[in-house]
């Protein structure tokens, strides 16, 4: 854990990183912007991205034509103390492991941020699944249409991937009408695929 904590200060202490995530505190923003924004080039912003990213401070997901960065609001809610003098090291290394494994999971099947072929082991397609399921707004209700189209922006078969939605209860189908379950219990993945 402390190499994580290291690598993770090593990273914000630089100037220009500090005012990306500044920028990112804001609002969300693609390289294109922030460059703007920051007077800097989009080589130099996109360099800098890439180490917030790996170290976890930063997301990233495809809107359209742009990689849209956004901040890790849970990583920057954690206190200095909590990072160096955490006496139970060993659950945040567990958190910071699986963190590390659901990034590998999503570079290998959505490497630009459209899953081309969905994994068949069952704990990565729910990453994969968890990733697409972000796109939807919690307690909001959709169209079948308009879960189809928020779907197919990052997977083909978006029958399935809805199926295995209201199958582990991430949603719920009434009437033609889909809810968007506001706690769902990501742990219940035995009916994936409905």
């Amino acid at each position: 854990m402390e190499h994580e904590t290291l690598n993770l200060l090593k990273t914000v202490a630089d100037e220009t990183r500090i005012k990306i995530l500044s920028a990112l505190g804001e609002k969300d923003c693609y390289t294109e912007l922030l460059a703007e924004r920051l007077g800097l080039s989009a080589a130099t912003v996109s360099f800098h991205m890439k180490k917030l990213v790996q170290a976890g401070l930063v997301d990233v997901r495809r809107e359209q034509y742009y990689m849209v960065y956004s901040l890790r609001r849970d990583v920057f809610n954690r206190t200095l103390g909590e990072l160096v003098l955490s006496g139970d090291c060993s659950a945040a290394a567990e958190a910071l492991r699986e963190e590390q494994y659901r990034r590998k999971v999503l570079k290998t099947f959505m490497p630009d941020g459209y899953c081309e072929t969905m994994p068949a082991q069952l704990k990565k397609r729910v990453i994969v699944y968890r990733e697409i399921f972000a796109r939807f707004v919690p307690g909001r209700t959709y169209t079948e249409k308009e879960v189809n189209a928020i779907i197919s922006e990052v997977h083909g078969d978006y029958c399935t991937v809805r199926r295995g939605f209201i199958g582990m209860g991430w949603m719920q189908r009434s009437n033609g009408i889909y809810t968007v379950n506001p706690n769902p219990e990501y742990d219940r993945i035995e009916d994936i695929n409905g």
